[in-house]
Formats: structure tokens, sequence, C-alpha cells
């Protein structure tokens, strides 16, 4: 295994713990399938660090050259969005909108409860 590949899974060996605070935090029986993605370009080309696709309920979630805990707040977004969906909240993606509020809000709440049970924030 060369550094990439020890760096690539340590990032989702680090994102699957918080995964399973978030799961439980936001009461989640189960949880989509998560894409890491570990190429800037991604952001670059979709102009956002993470997406959630209502057609397949997959996240995706671009870690390369980010601090984790910003990782993870993305994550936490796109998992608020799943909930919403699974709650059946009408899905409107639009800044300012409710949804969008909402999962900015809670995803926050998350990451300030998350980041006091590990004591190097992510590093």
């Amino acid at each position: 295994m060369n550094l990439k590949q020890f760096l690539t899974e340590s990032k989702k060996s680090q994102v699957k713990d918080f995964l399973q605070f978030a799961k439980e935090y936001l009461n989640l029986s189960d949880t989509p399938q998560i894409k890491i993605i570990d190429n800037p370009e991604f952001s670059t080309q979709n102009k956002t660090f993470g997406s959630f696709d209502l057609g397949d309920n997959t996240i995706c979630v671009q870690v390369a050259q980010r601090h984790p805990m910003d990782v993870y707040r993305t994550l936490a977004h796109e998992l608020v969005h799943y909930k919403q969906r699974k709650d059946g909240k009408e899905m409107n993606g639009n800044d300012g909108s409710e949804i969008e509020n909402e999962a900015n809000a809670t995803a926050a709440i998350l990451l300030r409860q998350y980041s006091q049970r590990i004591p190097n924030h992510g590093y």
C-alpha cells in the first residue's frame, strides 16, 4: 500500500466513525450509500464539497485537501437532507430555503457535539 492509499483509507476510517455518531444523533435506522471522493477536481467541477442525489439516495463527499471537521460538516449537512427526505419533507435545495437552513443549522449543532468527544478535532 502506498502513502496515498494509506491516507485515503485513514480518511475513510475517520469518516465512518463520524458517520456512526451522526447516525445516532439524527436517529437514523440506516444510512445511504456514501461515496468518499479524494479528488479536489470534484469540487471544482460540481461547485460543491458534497451532494445528496435524490435519484438514488447517494451522498458524495469530497475529502481531498480539506480539514476533517469540514468534511464532517459536509457529511452532516447531506445526512440531514437524507433524513428530511425520509421524513417526507419537500426537497428544495435553494439557498435560504427552509430545507437548506435546517440542514445548515443541524449540521452545525451535530459538529459541535461531535467535536466535544474528540480531543484533537480530527487531526
